[in-house]
């Protein structure tokens, strides 16, 4: 979303991602401003997540909004590849191929929407190479209420590298370290990232 008032509706919701009212408040402004599609994902994830959270994730409505819900983010639909690529430019790459004898622009190509995660309306998680999350983290969690981060490639980085990136994984809910062994430095990564749980993942 190209506005210049969008920001805000975005620091709304990452200032307060446990208040649904921020998220629909959005979702009106990108209905107002031509963007229907992505503010009717916005509010049938918020349904869908209420209806969960009050126990009846097994209801027919609930059904009813998941196979709504895949009409935005099935395998068919463009919706979350290009919706990835305006969100988080950074962690998705989009490359245009060119067909031969086709048009110059040829096929469109995104790659990387599929290591983020979508709930109400919203990333909130996100998997990639530690680097490349320590270099890009804190711009991405200005612009996404991102609590879960899983990292791979962790066993590339120094110390040092983990010092500087730090900052972009503080006060996360969750961050996993996906590496082929169990990481020496799982505990000490921990007593860095007070509150947050710290767990490894076998690549």
């Amino acid at each position: 979303m190209e506005h210049p008032d969008w920001p805000a509706f975005v620091f709304a919701v990452v200032s307060n991602p446990d208040d649904d009212t921020a998220r629909l408040v959005a979702a009106d402004f990108l209905e107002e401003c031509g963007d229907p599609d992505r503010a009717t994902f916005i509010r049938l994830q918020v349904e869908l997540a209420r209806q969960e959270a009050m126990g009846e994730g097994k209801s027919l409505n609930a059904d009813e909004l998941r196979k709504k819900e895949r009409a935005f983010l099935g395998p068919l639909s463009m919706f979350p590849s290009f919706w990835a690529a305006e969100e988080c430019p950074e962690l998705v790459r989009v490359s245009f191929r060119e067909r031969n004898g086709g048009s110059p622009l040829g096929d469109v190509q995104v790659t990387g929407a599929g290591r983020l995660t979508w709930r109400r309306g919203f990333i909130e998680s996100v998997s990639c190479d530690a680097a490349t999350w320590f270099r890009h983290g804190l711009a991405v969690r200005k612009r996404q209420p991102i609590r879960h981060v899983s990292l791979e490639a962790c066993d590339d980085l120094t110390r040092d590298d983990w010092y500087r990136g730090f900052p972009s994984l503080k006060q996360l809910q969750s961050v996993t370290l996906r590496t082929p062994q169990p990481p020496a430095m799982l505990p000490w990564v921990a007593a860095h990232l007070r509150g947050t749980e710290v767990t490894s993942q076998p690549l």
